[in-house]
């Protein structure tokens, strides 16, 4: 299973699953994530990464 950072608390999170939806800019891959204080989010892969970057941040201050 695939892990990564929630978005909302820096927990760990699943990453449940990844589908690609067509978009007007091309097609955009999504994910579903859901953190062990069950927050969940259907989010872009690429607003995943920026949300990780952000708790890296975080974690640096």
């Amino acid at each position: 299973m695939e892990t990564t950072d929630c978005p909302e608390c820096a927990l760990p999170a699943d990453v449940e699953w990844r589908a690609v939806a067509p978009s007007t800019a091309g097609p955009v891959e999504h994910a579903k994530i859901t953190c062990v204080q069950r927050h969940w989010f259907l989010l872009p892969l690429s607003s995943l990464a920026q949300a990780a970057a952000r708790a890296e941040h975080r974690e640096a201050a």
